[in-house]
C-alpha cells in the first residue's frame, strides 16, 4: 500500500512539474531570403545580428544554420556584449554534422535552452560561429536581405579577427527566446493548490510506513 502511496505522489508531481515550471515565454526571430557562407569555405567565421535587448531574461538562443556536404567541428550560439566585445553567454551547441541540411527553413533554427535564464540589457551581438570545413562539407546561415527592423542589422566577423557591421540594410536570422521577471519568480514558487495535496500525500506514507514498522517490531518482540 505504502509503496502505491509512494508511485501516486511521484506520478502526480511529474504531471504537475511543467505547469510548476512553465512561464510566458516570448519568441523573437528572424527569417531569411539569403544565406552566407560560414567556417573555412568563407571569409566569416561568425554571422549574427547587432541588436538591442531591453532588460530580458534570456531562456534561449539560436540562428538559422544549416550544413553542406558533411562538415565538422563545434558550432557555437553567443551572445556578446557589442560595446566592449565581451561574452555575456555563450554555448557549444553541437557538432556541424549534426546540422539540419539545406534548403532550412524558420521551424528549423539551431538554438539552445540555457541552464539558467541569463539577464541581459543592452547593445549586442547574438551570433552563431563556426571555424572547419572545406570546399564541398560547409555551413551556410541566413540573413534577411532588407531593412526589416529599424536600429538593428547583420553583423559579420572576419576570420582574421574584426567585426563587421552591415547596418540598416540587411538582417542577420537570429532568435532568443525570453521571460518576464513576474514570470522568473513564478517557476521557484510552488502554489498552494499543489502543495496541500502533495504535502497530505507525503504525510500519508511517512505515517503508514512508521505504522507497518511499530507493527513489524512489535511482531518480532
Amino acid at each position: 500500500m505504502a509503496k502505491s502511496i509512494i508511485l501516486i505522489t511521484i506520478i502526480l508531481l511529474a504531471c504537475l512539474w511543467p505547469s510548476i515550471v512553465s512561464a510566458d515565454t516570448h519568441k523573437v526571430g528572424m527569417l531569411f531570403s539569403s544565406q552566407d557562407y560560414l567556417g573555412a569555405k568563407g571569409v566569416w567565421c561568425r554571422l549574427g545580428q547587432r541588436l538591442t535587448i531591453p532588460d530580458r531574461y534570456v531562456t534561449e538562443i539560436g540562428y538559422l544554420v544549416w550544413r553542406v556536404g558533411n562538415p565538422t567541428g563545434n558550432v557555437t550560439l553567443a551572445v556578446y556584449n557589442a560595446t566592449t566585445d565581451e561574452p555575456i553567454v555563450e554555448v557549444v551547441w553541437g557538432d556541424a554534422s549534426l546540422l539540419n541540411e539545406l534548403p532550412g527553413n524558420a521551424d528549423n533554427v539551431t538554438k539552445v535552452v540555457l541552464e539558467e535564464p541569463i539577464r541581459i540589457n543592452g547593445d549586442v551581438r547574438l551570433f552563431v560561429e563556426y571555424h572547419g570545413g572545406d570546399e564541398q562539407n560547409y555551413c551556410i546561415a541566413g540573413y534577411w536581405t532588407e531593412d526589416k527592423i529599424t536600429g538593428e542589422w547583420y553583423t559579420n566577423y572576419f576570420h582574421y579577427k574584426w567585426w563587421h557591421d552591415i547596418g540598416e540594410l540587411e538582417e542577420g536570422s537570429y532568435y532568443y527566446a525570453w521571460i518576464d521577471e513576474e514570470d522568473l519568480k513564478k517557476d521557484f514558487e510552488m502554489p498552494a493548490w499543489i502543495i496541500a495535496p502533495v504535502g497530505l500525500m507525503i504525510c500519508g506514507v511517512w505515517f503508514l510506513v512508521s505504522r507497518r514498522q511499530i507493527k513489524k517490531n512489535h511482531e518480532k518482540s
